[in-house]
């Protein structure tokens, strides 16, 4: 798993956090900063479901922290969410698990769920 982040400093005021291979294992605060999440692509190169999990904590904890957002993605499937008018968060995290459920902390088959996320 490899977590980087592109800003476009005075450019923009976009920040991408990629994520080649996410796993039960939360990458906490990505952002480093608040802001508001626009977009969100996930990419599953396994044959079984996924579900990405989204906290807005300061310390969350995979399995009793309850995510805000958990977004499904189909096994060998790609899918793009676009969220109009951006969801504002104050400390970005996320994982991937397994199962939907919110306290699930079971690895995705494969652990191969690339996460982009386009925020300010």
């Amino acid at each position: 798993m490899s977590l980087s982040a592109t800003g476009f400093d005075d450019a923009l005021d976009y920040k991408i956090i990629h994520e080649t291979a996410s796993t039960s294992s939360l990458n906490t605060n990505v952002t480093t900063t608040e802001g508001k999440l626009f977009s969100i692509k996930l990419v599953n190169a396994s044959s079984s479901a996924a579900y990405v999990k989204f906290f807005d904590t300061e310390a969350p904890a995979l399995g009793s922290s309850l995510p805000f957002l958990v977004l499904p993605v189909v096994g060998s499937g790609t899918i793009f969410y676009q969220i109009t008018g951006g969801l504002e968060f104050s400390t970005l995290s996320f994982a991937s698990t397994l199962n939907q459920s919110p306290t699930d902390t079971t690895a995705p088959s494969g652990n191969t769920v690339a996460v982009t996320l386009v925020c300010s």
